[in-house]
């Protein structure tokens, strides 16, 4: 018969539906990782419906899911931050760009939450990219947070009218950066909710 029509299946359908071997249906079954109902026989059946929702993939929080791009030319200084924030935040996402080109490809198809965007590097004007990202519909909603070792009121004033959410000096305060990405997070689960 079919096994397309049937409901409840052999471990050995089973086994044929999963890519498994008959075994492993039987371990799963012994460990409750699969229901079955027993036969008066003594024989295990299992209900289609448990094979297909162990194939599907696992649901995951996607609440806790983000991504964070960090714009930065400073290689080391990037990846010490990328371990940083990936110890923090275990489910963001999180990509560098260390060129403008990197930078201007990643906004579009990595589509960032967060931006963690250098104010001064090599090659790259990062106010004319916060410029780039706030005055454009597709990228408007993305939070930059602007870095700069030169932290005057003059530069934070004129990323901020830029749209930058916030501005960090350098050497970064770690733990106010957490509680930013942290505050800019729940704003964002708060509107989402609406």
């Amino acid at each position: 018969m079919d096994i397309s029509k049937k409901s409840l299946l052999t471990p050995a359908e089973a086994a044929k539906l999963l890519h498994v071997a008959p075994t492993t249906i039987r371990h799963w079954a012994q460990i409750g990782r699969l229901p079955f109902i027993s036969t008066p026989g003594g024989h295990r059946r299992f209900d289609k419906k448990d094979i297909l929702a162990l194939m599907s993939p696992p649901k995951t929080d996607v609440k806790n899911e983000f991504s964070i791009l960090i714009i930065e030319d400073d290689q080391a200084f990037a990846d010490m931050l990328t371990q940083f924030l990936e110890n923090l935040f275990p489910h963001a996402k999180i990509k560098i760009a260390y060129n403008p080109f990197d930078a201007g490809d990643l906004l579009h198809t990595f589509k960032p939450d967060v931006v963690m965007l250098d104010l001064m590097m090599a090659g790259m004007d990062g106010f004319s990219i916060c410029h780039r990202i706030k005055s454009t519909l597709a990228t408007s909603t993305i939070k930059v947070l602007a870095m700069t070792g030169a932290f005057t009121d003059s530069n934070v004033n004129k990323v901020m009218a830029l749209g930058a959410d916030t501005c960090f000096g350098k050497p970064l305060d770690f733990t106010l950066v957490e509680k930013t990405i942290k505050q800019l997070l729940e704003q964002k689960k708060a509107i989402s909710q609406f």
